[in-house]
């Protein structure tokens, strides 16, 4: 029973050969085929260039990507500048004291980091005012 349908297939096949009609479908497919890939290639190349003045935004499962075009003006905003925020923090004023301060005092304003300091600072004052 196999061997009559492959026997049956092969003569449908010669007489299709025979006919040029398997040669016309084969064309069409090829002409199809082409017509995709041709399609396929423009969208790909459409996906590489962005248009004047936009953004792209793409989330896909490798991540996201913003993509901008030539002509956007505000990429400056993305320069590599190193942060100054925030600011080194103080020392204390204390005589020999490397500190960073935690507290300020209330009448001078200055840094301290301990009552030792706020101690030595105002016992180094309280001479000086009494003179």
């Amino acid at each position: 029973m196999q061997a009559e349908k492959a026997a049956q297939k092969i003569q449908d096949d010669a007489i299709k050969k025979i006919l040029g009609q398997d040669t016309l479908k084969q064309k069409r497919e090829e002409k199809l085929r082409r017509q995709r890939d041709e399609m396929a290639q423009e969208k790909r190349d459409a996906a590489k260039t962005i248009a004047p003045n936009t953004i792209r935004w793409v989330i896909g499962p490798s991540g996201t990507v913003v993509s901008f075009s030539e002509d956007a003006e505000f990429l400056g905003i993305f320069n590599n500048v190193p942060c100054r925020y925030p600011p080194a923090r103080e020392k204390c004023a204390g005589p020999s004291c490397n500190n960073t301060y935690k507290y300020r005092d209330s009448k001078s304003n200055l840094p301290l980091c301990s009552l030792l300091c706020y101690r030595a600072i105002h016992d180094m004052a309280q001479p000086l005012s009494t003179h």
